[in-house]
């Protein structure tokens, strides 16, 4: 076995144990995407449908949209009988959704005002516009349940949720189960990962602010924690033809 097929290996060896673990180590993830960057420096593994596929896997849940839409196009080039097309479509048929939700309740009647929520003194309250790209440690963000958004994935979890400055963003919940949090809760997002999305598909640009949470301990509904049967594991892993 080369080295660039022990990098593939341990690329896949670290996203299925991403999912198997509650899909909450997002470290995993990019132990996973780094593997699989080197191993694309090998000319041979560039021919690997499941490499790019598996890349583009990655990427879809680091929510890095546009490198995971190229990803599994470029696999469905290489090999269609994957099902590369289908999650294309599926990607784009949320990122429509989302926009078409942002943009229809951007500035609603709905958006109420947020019930404060006592969290501990080591944290300090926070709208979407002081947030940092990436980890905002010590921060906590209130908002309102919109909107659950369905879609074809079994994670993450997306809600349309309203800030207390009255703006809307995308939030992506991870390793929680499905009736945890209902439409018209309050949260209380504890050290949450913030993302300035834009970028554009096939001429169409997306654009739209996202949080996203990978522990039960960052979310607190309607000023409580969440108990641990709430927390999920999924069944997703990496694919791999023999």
């Amino acid at each position: 076995m080369s080295r660039m097929e022990i990098l593939d290996n341990l690329g896949n060896a670290c996203l299925t144990s991403f999912f198997v673990t509650g899909t909450w180590d997002h470290s995993k993830l990019l132990q996973s995407l780094k593997a699989y960057q080197n191993a694309e420096k090998d000319e041979r593994m560039k021919s690997n449908p499941d490499l790019y596929f598996n890349c583009a896997t990655v990427n879809k849940y680091l929510e890095n949209y546009d490198r995971a839409l190229a990803g599994f196009e470029a696999a469905a080039l290489k090999d269609p009988s994957l099902n590369a097309s289908e999650e294309v479509e599926k990607m784009v048929n949320l990122l429509n959704k989302l926009e078409i939700l942002l943009r229809g309740h951007s500035k609603s009647k709905r958006l109420a005002s947020l019930a404060s929520t006592i969290v501990n003194s080591s944290y300090k309250r926070a709208t979407l516009d002081v947030l940092s790209e990436g980890l905002n440690k010590a921060v906590a963000v209130p908002g309102k349940v919109l909107f659950f958004v369905k879609h074809e994935n079994i994670t993450p979890l997306y809600f349309l949720v309203c800030n207390s400055d009255q703006s809307c963003f995308v939030l992506s919940v991870y390793g929680i189960r499905n009736d945890a949090i209902k439409e018209g809760d309050q949260l209380t997002l504890l050290e949450p990962h913030f993302r300035n999305i834009d970028f554009s598909w096939k001429g169409k640009c997306y654009k739209f602010k996202s949080i996203r949470v990978d522990f039960l301990e960052q979310v607190l509904v309607n000023g409580k924690a969440l108990p641990p049967h709430q927390a999920i594991r999924t069944s997703i892993y990496a694919q791999h033809k023999p």
